[in-house]
C-alpha cells in the first residue's frame, strides 16, 4: 500500500510538471507568434477625419498668431550667448560650473565641472584621469592646476563622440571661489577661457519644481507648446528650461514672445558642433547633465521630459503633491522613474471632439505600460545625482538611489505615431507591436480639462488669436 501511495504521488508530480511545461511552452509559442504579427495595414493610417475640427481651429490660431508675431518681431529677449567651444582637439565644452565635487573624488570639496563632448575611445575607462590640464582665472591672475578627472557617459550608441564630464579640483585654494571668473582645459597651452557659474547651496525644505526639455528641432506647433506649458503649470511646475537647436522662424518669434509675457522660462542656445552621425541625438545626454546641474540648489526637484510627454499623477491632484508623497515614503530617493504608456495617433479620436489640445482629444492608450527604464522619464533631486541618462539616472551620489514609481501612482503619457513600434515584454525576451496591444480609455487628463483650458497663458493666446473659446 505504501508503495502504491508513493507511486501515485510521484505520478501526480510528473503530471503537474508536464502541465507546467506545456503551459510554459504554449505561452512562449503564443508570445513568439504575437511578436511576429505586424499591425494590420489599416491600423497604421491616422484617423485625421476624426479631429478635423481641432485641426481647423489650430490652423486658424497659428495663422493669426504668426501675423501678430511678425508685426511685433522686436521681441528678441532670450539669451543667445551659449556657445560650444572646442577647448582642445576633439573636446567641446558647453558649460562650466563651480560646485561640490562628486563623492567619487573624496579628496576635494569643490571642483570646476565642465560639461561637454569628447571623442570616444573604447579602450579608455569611463572614469579616469584625462590628459587635459586645468587652469582658472581670478581677476587678472591665472592659476594652473593638475590634470582633470574625466567621466565618460554611456548612451553614446557607438557614435564617434560621447558626452563627458571633466572635474578640476580646487582643494588647494581657500580664497573666495566666487571670484573665479573663468576656467579652462588645455593640453599644451591655453587657447580659450570659459565663463564659470558658481552654484550657491540651498538647504530649504520647500518643494519647488522645474522642468527641462531636450533640444528643440524641426517643425512643431506653437499650440502644442502652449498645451505643454499650460499643463505643467497647472501641475505645479514653476520654471521651464528649453534648449533651442533648430526651429522655424515663427517658433523662434513665439519663444521670444513667451519670455516677453514673463513666462518663467529660459531658452538656451544649443548649436552643437557635431551632426547626428558623430553624436547621438544632437548630444541629448549632454543637455541632460547641463540642465540637472543648472537647476541644482535653485529647485528641489527637476523633471526631464520631451515636449510630447506628460507626467500624470493617478492618486494626487498635481505633480507637487505626488512628489511630496514620494519624498515622505522614500527619504533616500535620488530620482523617481515614471513608467510610460503610449497614446498612439493611430487610435481613433472622439469624432464629436473639437478640442484645441491633443491631450484632451485623445483618451485612448495602450493597455500595457512599458518596463521601467524603457522609454521612461524621471524626476530628480539634482544635488543627489552624479549624472543622468535619457530615460533614467545612471549614477547617484553615495547613499541615494532610484525609485521606480508604480503605474498605479503615476504614468508618463506619450503622444506620438506608433506604427512599427516594438515593445519588449516577459523579461525582455520577446517584443510585440504596440498597435497590437489592447486599447483602454484613460480620462485622467480630461477630468481636469477645466484647469488647463482656463490657464492664463491659454486665455491670452486665444485672445490674441481672436478665438473666443473652444470645447473641452
Amino acid at each position: 500500500m505504501i508503495f502504491l501511495h508513493l507511486w501515485s504521488i510521484c505520478q501526480r508530480k510528473k503530471t503537474l510538471v508536464l502541465i507546467v511545461i506545456y503551459c510554459v511552452c504554449t505561452f512562449l509559442f503564443i508570445s513568439y507568434i504575437k511578436s511576429s504579427i505586424y499591425p494590420k495595414k489599416e491600423n497604421c493610417f491616422l484617423n485625421e477625419e476624426n479631429s478635423i475640427k481641432s485641426m481647423e481651429l489650430i490652423s486658424k490660431i497659428e495663422t493669426n498668431m504668426n501675423v501678430f508675431l511678425k508685426k511685433h518681431s522686436k521681441f528678441r529677449l532670450y539669451n543667445k550667448s551659449d556657445v560650444w567651444t572646442e577647448i582642445a582637439q576633439d573636446v567641446f565644452i558647453y558649460s562650466a560650473y563651480i560646485d561640490k565635487c562628486p563623492s567619487t573624488m573624496s579628496l576635494s570639496s569643490y571642483c570646476v565641472q565642465f560639461i561637454g563632448i569628447t571623442l570616444l575611445n573604447i579602450t579608455d575607462f569611463d572614469s579616469s584621469m584625462s590628459d587635459l590640464k586645468c587652469a582658472f582665472k581670478r581677476r587678472s591672475n591665472i592659476e594652473r592646476l593638475g590634470l582633470a578627472f574625466i567621466e565618460k557617459l554611456p548612451e553614446h550608441h557607438f557614435k564617434p563622440y560621447t558626452a563627458a564630464l571633466f572635474y578640476c579640483s580646487l582643494n588647494r585654494y581657500t580664497a573666495d571661489l566666487t571670484s573665479i571668473d573663468y576656467a579652462t582645459l588645455y593640453r599644451f597651452s591655453v587657447s580659450t577661457w570659459l565663463q564659470t557659474t558658481y552654484l550657491v547651496s540651498d538647504t530649504s525644505s520647500d518643494i519647488t519644481v522645474n522642468l527641462c526639455v531636450r533640444p528643440l528641432y524641426g517643425l512643431f506647433s506653437s499650440i502644442h507648446l502652449v498645451e505643454f506649458l499650460a499643463y505643467y503649470k497647472t501641475m505645479g511646475v514653476k520654471h521651464f528650461i528649453f534648449y533651442r537647436h533648430n526651429v522655424s522662424e515663427s517658433m523662434d518669434l513665439f519663444l521670444n514672445y513667451l519670455i516677453f509675457l514673463n513666462v518663467s522660462m529660459e531658452i538656451r542656445t544649443w548649436d552643437v558642433p557635431l551632426d547626428n552621425n558623430l553624436i547621438h541625438e544632437y548630444g541629448q545626454i549632454v543637455f541632460t547633465q547641463d540642465c540637472i546641474v543648472r537647476s541644482r540648489y535653485k529647485f528641489s526637484h527637476t523633471i526631464i521630459v520631451d515636449i510630447d510627454e506628460f507626467i500624470v499623477p493617478k492618486l494626487h491632484s498635481n505633480i507637487t503633491a505626488l512628489i511630496s508623497y514620494l519624498d515622505k515614503n522614500y527619504e533616500n530617493a535620488g530620482s523617481y522613474t515614471i513608467p510610460m504608456v503610449l497614446f498612439c495617433d493611430e487610435f481613433s479620436y472622439d469624432k464629436s471632439s473639437s478640442s484645441l489640445f491633443h491631450i484632451l482629444d485623445n483618451n485612448k492608450r495602450q493597455r500595457t505600460p512599458w518596463a521601467h527604464r524603457y522609454r521612461s522619464k524621471y524626476i530628480v533631486r539634482s544635488a543627489r545625482v552624479f549624472y543622468g541618462g535619457i530615460h533614467f539616472v545612471w549614477k547617484h551620489e553615495k547613499k541615494w538611489y532610484e525609485v521606480k514609481v508604480s503605474d498605479s501612482t503615476a504614468l508618463l503619457h506619450h503622444y506620438r505615431h506608433c506604427c512599427g513600434l516594438l515593445q519588449t515584454w516577459f523579461f525582455h525576451l520577446f517584443n510585440f507591436h504596440v498597435l497590437n496591444d489592447d486599447i483602454v480609455i484613460d480620462d485622467s487628463l480630461i477630468k481636469n480639462a477645466y484647469k488647463l483650458v482656463n490657464d492664463s497663458l491659454v486665455l491670452l493666446i486665444l485672445d490674441l488669436s481672436n478665438v473666443i473659446s473652444f470645447d473641452i
